[in-house]
């Protein structure tokens, strides 16, 4: 016997994340494009890299951010069309927190990369040269917080294969 309430809530948090990757991407676009609306005005910045590096960077965030939020769209669709413990809906959560590194390892590893690269391209010559990398906490939190979701998509597989071991006794 299923409990409705957790399809409704799944239809009702898909709709949300709906709403939040259109306002995301739309923000996003305001800043890259330095659009303005009404009397709000959204900026890009990133320390230390030129704009164009950082609006890169920020490019494949957005994108990767958004990959992810598609994939927690399509988990929260199956829950709300029935499905709890599938190997589908499990898969789709693994995507999610899968994408979720991806974008966390890029936001970490991307900036230092190009810094690195900014570096040797205007390096003067051979000799000690001084170079700055910055990194920023919550990259690393959020990676943190992936790798918990991917102990939860274990812990997801193994409550389905008891789920499937209690109704072969049932």
């Amino acid at each position: 016997m299923q409990n409705k309430s957790i399809p409704q809530s799944a239809a009702r948090l898909r709709l949300g994340v709906l709403a939040a990757m259109a306002l995301i991407a739309a923000l996003y676009l305001a800043a890259r494009f330095g659009l303005s609306v009404a009397a709000v005005h959204v900026e890009f910045r990133r320390a230390g890299l030129s704009l164009e590096t950082a609006r890169l960077l920020g490019d494949g965030t957005v994108i990767l951010l958004l990959v992810a939020l598609a994939q927690l769209v399509r988990m929260l669709g199956l829950i709300a069309a029935g499905e709890q413990f599938t190997a589908r809906v499990i898969g789709a959560f693994r995507r999610f927190a899968l994408w979720l590194m991806v974008m966390a390892l890029f936001g970490f590893l991307a900036p230092m990369a190009a810094s690195l690269a900014l570096a040797s391209s205007a390096a003067p010559g051979p000799g000690p040269h001084r170079l700055e990398l910055m990194f920023d906490l919550r990259d690393l939190l959020t990676l943190g917080i992936t790798l918990v979701l991917f102990l939860l998509a274990r812990l997801l597989e193994r409550a389905s294969e008891l789920e499937a071991e209690v109704r072969e006794f049932v």
